[in-house]
């Protein structure tokens, strides 16, 4: 899988997870991204900003390209273990998960509407 950010940055996460979640009092629909740790948690916090995740695609290993539009609002990035298949068994590597919430439809709106009022001022 290939995603590519607003701002044309590209990354190639492991695996990538949509749920929904409590986020900030509201009920929203959630995507975590899970990464090898050699991204490195700092990279990854200055890539997954609020204008970057304004639009993110997403190229599936079949090919099919799909949009994740306002998941701007950081939930969390957090490094854990996490057991992988290996030829000698399982073995154990970091993982750094990113999860991005999605605005809500009247924050959208109101988003929309400060940009005119900025626009024309």
């Amino acid at each position: 899988m290939k995603i590519t950010l607003n701002n044309g940055k590209e990354l190639t996460p492991i695996a990538m997870r949509r749920r929904f979640e409590e986020v900030q009092g509201a009920k929203r629909r959630t995507v975590s991204f899970v990464f090898p740790e050699s991204e490195g948690m700092d990279t990854l916090d200055s890539e997954f900003t609020e204008s970057a995740c304004e639009r993110i695609s997403v190229v599936h290993e079949n090919g099919n390209e799909s949009w994740l539009d306002g998941y701007t609002i950081r939930c969390s990035i957090s490094k854990s273990p996490a057991s992988v298949s290996s030829e000698s068994g399982p073995v154990t590597e970091n993982r750094i998960t990113v999860t991005m919430a999605q605005r809500t439809y009247m924050e959208t709106k109101l988003a929309e509407l400060s940009a005119m009022v900025t626009a024309q001022a």
